[in-house]
């Protein structure tokens, strides 16, 4: 796992805000028990977190530009559109972009029941473009984590006991070690999926 990389995306500071789901938090937590350098950072930024809502005037915590720095350079990356240097995708994605990016891979007609093409396989990071007219079966990460974001189409997520209904520009983070699966409701789903090491 690329620990600063994880870091830099901004989880911890939505851990820290009360931004993420229970399953989400677990997932952090977990990780944090995992790999200590995380934990120290978690626990610096609570820390800086503390004082500065104690101290109105407090300067802000570096990691807190650190990591808004990085969004907004994901942000910019996801704008220009270089298939060489593509962002991580996240919460904030704006799915037109992916759309713009993806666009030379679409076919001309989508004749199979799924075609997948890797946009990004580096640094941890598998980044796939995923045409489907089947369902997702059931898996379950331990080492991975998932998520994905929809740009055509419409779909049911199935974490655990909860169903999530997704269209374009829906988003969703799988938690690690938790069965899920995906149900197309559209004749086909276009979505980018990404996985990246824990």
């Amino acid at each position: 796992m690329d620990e600063q990389e994880y870091i830099d995306s901004g989880i911890l500071y939505d851990y820290c805000t009360g931004l993420l789901s229970e399953d989400q938090k677990a997932a952090v937590e977990k990780v944090c028990a995992q790999y200590p350098g995380i934990q120290e950072e978690l626990q610096g930024l609570q820390a800086d977190l503390n004082l500065s809502a104690a101290s109105p005037m407090s300067i802000p915590n570096p990691q807190l530009q650190h990591t808004i720095w990085n969004t907004l350079e994901n942000v910019n990356k996801e704008m220009a559109g270089d298939i060489n240097d593509l962002p991580l995708i996240n919460k904030y994605t704006d799915y037109n972009n992916w759309k713009r990016i993806v666009k030379p891979f679409m076919p001309a007609e989508i004749g199979d029941s799924r075609i997948t093409q890797t946009l990004r396989d580096k640094n941890g990071v598998l980044q796939m473009l995923i045409i489907s007219k089947t369902d997702v079966e059931e898996e379950v990460h331990v080492n991975e984590q998932e998520c994905f974001i929809v740009l055509e189409g419409e779909c049911e997520c199935h974490i655990a006991e909860n169903i999530y209904r997704l269209g374009p520009g829906g988003f969703i983070e799988i938690p690690l070690h938790v069965p899920h699966n995906v149900k197309v409701l559209s004749p086909y789903v276009v979505a980018v999926l990404q996985h990246a090491a824990v």
